[in-house]
């Protein structure tokens, strides 16, 4: 390990933007399942590849409650290897439907993972929203994992340009009168006035991806002044052709105009690069400094 990769592996991290199940490292997820055969694409094609790669490759292994809790578990380890000692994870409130469509006994599994790791990270699982999820789900087991306490906040994610946003807006009122952290995927895919409206609708804390944002300085300010943080993550965003490459990634120019920001992984399992591998690419890249990574490194803790 050089003497930069060694540096940044050993300096604690934060990861906020991260989805459970999906967050294992290839190395160990192979160490725990040897026959698996998972090859991965250099790229996906746009967001619709990712999800069908997701349906073809992680939903045909995940069969049953011990798949979900080895992937969480594999996630969390994989964290803890790459030295995140703060992780804030979404986990999905569809997985209840693998223990025996119990969400109290899923809940406590979840739960039995933050206890089993509570000496090496600061576990904060967040309540992972699917916009493809049924307002039957959304009011009653996701009004459930808020109640639960397990849970320190909330994240909507899926398709950004084809869902109503306001009926999210029940659930996102009743979270911040349980003081969870709110946050919504936006502005990937989809343009600076989805981010916008996202933020006028639904009042978020942070926003997940929101680099479409950089086209726009109304938008910029808007994020500033409103005190929002973007969670990005620029592997994510290559593979997926959000942009082309690190260098066309509009990172440095949010980062110029004042908005706060984090660097995390979003999928490690698919994406395959740590923090601290897009840390070092940043900096090798001429993106940023090691002074400037370091505070945006900073920036993910509490």
């Amino acid at each position: 390990m050089d003497e930069l990769k060694l540096k940044i592996h050993n300096l604690p991290k934060g990861d906020v933007h991260n989805h459970l199940h999906l967050s294992a490292g290839l190395t160990l997820l192979k160490e725990k399942y040897p026959k698996l055969k998972f090859h991965l694409p250099r790229r996906f094609n746009g967001f619709a590849g990712m999800m069908q790669f997701i349906e073809q490759n992680v939903n045909a292994f995940m069969t049953s409650s011990e798949n979900v809790i080895d992937l969480m578990d594999l996630g969390i380890r994989s964290s803890i290897a790459d030295n995140v000692t703060y992780l804030e994870t979404s986990v999905d409130i569809n997985l209840y439907r693998f223990f025996n469509n119990s969400v109290e006994e899923f809940m406590q599994a979840v739960d039995q993972l933050k206890r089993k790791y509570k000496d090496q990270i600061d576990f904060k699982p967040e309540v992972g929203i699917n916009k493809n999820s049924s307002q039957e789900t959304i009011n009653e087991v996701g009004m459930q994992y808020i109640d639960s306490g397990v849970f320190k906040s909330l994240d909507l994610y899926g398709d950004e340009n084809n869902h109503d946003l306001n009926g999210f807006l029940n659930i996102y009122k009743y979270a911040k009168t349980k003081n969870l952290k709110t946050k919504v995927h936006i502005g990937e895919f989809s343009d600076h006035k989805t981010i916008e409206k996202a933020i006028d609708i639904l009042e978020p804390d942070e926003i997940q991806h929101g680099i479409r944002a950089v086209d726009s300085t109304y938008t910029m300010r808007m994020i500033t002044e409103r005190g929002i943080r973007l969670n990005i993550c620029p592997q994510s965003n290559i593979a997926l052709g959000a942009v082309t490459d690190t260098h066309s990634h509009p990172i440095r120019k949010l980062y110029d105009s004042g908005i706060k920001l984090t660097i995390n992984t979003d999928d490690l399992l698919l994406f395959n690069a740590t923090i601290t591998d897009q840390y070092i690419s940043l900096i090798e890249q001429g993106i940023f400094t090691f002074e400037e990574i370091n505070e945006i490194r900073l920036n993910a803790f509490p």
